[in-house]
């Protein structure tokens, strides 16, 4: 299946929250492609930053993020960059569902990879991904199918 996961639900995968296991599953089991927006790289640091800041976690457990995060991004993740075209499709969805700019990027980048499945751990925009005909998955709301 082919997986397009934001931010929100991929920083599940290196830092221990509700909804981790569930995302693994889903990865290991029903996964053939897994896709993001190269701008889950900048959300990730500034999110593993903003825990460190509320000392949920410590340097150490930043550290090893992002170097777990480095080896899936050139080994795992199929990147979708933000050019023109997206952008552009991005701005639209944003205006029509009065998003914030990186969550309408992500649903952008959902819709080009043709991605079966949008996984996110934000329900608003789960529920917007679903208007927009993309079946979605919060990994917070439990096993995936």
């Amino acid at each position: 299946m082919r997986i397009f996961c934001d931010t929100s639900a991929l920083a599940k995968r290196y830092v221990q929250e509700p909804g981790s296991e569930e995302l693994e599953e889903l990865f290991s089991s029903t996964a053939s492609e897994i896709f993001i927006s190269t701008l889950a790289f900048v959300e990730l640091a500034s999110a593993l930053s903003r825990k460190l800041q509320n000392k949920e976690i410590a340097a150490a457990e930043v550290g090893e993020a992002i170097k777990e995060f480095e080896e899936d991004w050139y080994e795992m993740f199929a990147k979708i960059p933000l050019e023109d075209m997206l952008a552009a499709e991005a701005a639209a969805i944003a205006l029509e569902f009065s998003l914030k700019g990186a969550d309408a990027v992500h649903l952008a980048s959902a819709k080009v990879t043709d991605a079966e499945l949008f996984v996110a751990s934000d329900n608003r925009l789960i529920r917007v991904a679903k208007k927009m005909g993309i079946n979605s998955y919060n990994p917070e709301s439990g096993s995936y199918k």
